[in-house]
């Protein structure tokens, strides 16, 4: 078998697939640094890829033939942390259907004792590339390639906390670097990458002394998101609450126009 050479942010995270005899399958990523952000806490966005590519294989598995698809609604809701001792995440998917242009994959993110860590269900649509498609998918499983350090590390992150939010509210901006290991298979930046981000910007923004108990990630991508030069990821508040938080994550190409809106909902009391 030739050697795979994909070098997407999937084998930067660690992420690997092994395929079945019976048709499915199955993931893996492991439990390391890469789920911790820069202040100290279990980042839910650290699943972000891992459910983008588990769960929209199963949504590319099932599209028209000659089409290539793309992710166009993604949700994360964390259930509770990976129990302590958890060497790796798997993800058990089920495929609930489409109409031939827009398909649907459902499934759960679940520890190395079948827990359940997390729920996720991500969208596709179908529709025409420049590309062969079906190259793709002979593509053999690809080789870990972990990158060490936390999740901003390793996603290639720059922060800046300011108060130019509405009414002087805080936002915070993380920029992404141009890294070619960040792209999809198209060439633009990776959909989980920017899910992971969003997440991580959009908690940096309440008090870091909120006992968080849960938190929920939900995103649209609206067009390509550009990786030609460093991605501009902004997040502001739209409710500081005693209990939760929510905040909105936009980013948006050299013309102004949004590329993908997320919306990140942190729960727990300070």
């Amino acid at each position: 078998m030739r050697e795979s050479q994909h070098n997407g942010p999937e084998p930067r995270l660690g992420i690997t697939f092994t395929e079945h005899e019976n048709g499915t399958i199955s993931w893996h990523q492991p439990v390391a640094d890469q789920f911790v952000d820069p202040r100290g806490r279990f980042a839910t966005g650290g699943l972000a890829v891992l459910v983008d590519s588990g769960l929209g294989a199963e949504n590319h598995r099932r599209r028209p033939d000659g089409m290539w698809t793309v992710t166009t609604e993604l949700r994360i809701d964390l259930l509770g942390r990976p129990r302590a001792g958890t060497s790796g995440l798997g993800v058990r998917t089920d495929h609930l259907g489409g109409d031939g242009h827009c398909l649907t994959t459902r499934g759960d993110v679940v520890d190395d004792d079948g827990g359940v860590v997390a729920a996720g269900l991500v969208k596709s649509m179908a529709f025409s590339v420049g590309i062969d498609p079906d190259e793709y998918d002979d593509e053999p499983p690809w080789p870990s390639a972990l990158v060490p350090g936390t999740l901003a590390e390793v996603l290639c992150l720059t922060f800046d906390e300011r108060a130019d939010g509405p009414g002087g509210s805080r936002a915070v901006e993380a920029v992404i670097a141009p890294e070619p290991a960040l792209a999809n298979p198209l060439g633009n930046l990776h959909g989980g990458v920017f899910a992971a981000v969003a997440e991580i910007a959009g908690a940096a923004l309440f008090p870091h002394e909120r006992e968080v108990s849960s938190s929920s990630l939900d995103v649209r991508y609206i067009r390509q998101i550009p990786l030609v030069a460093p991605v501009i990821v902004r997040a502001e508040i739209v409710h500081d609450g005693r209990s939760w938080g929510i905040a909105q994550v936009t980013t948006r190409d050299d013309r102004g126009r949004a590329c993908a809106v997320a919306s990140v909902t942190v729960y727990g009391r300070r």
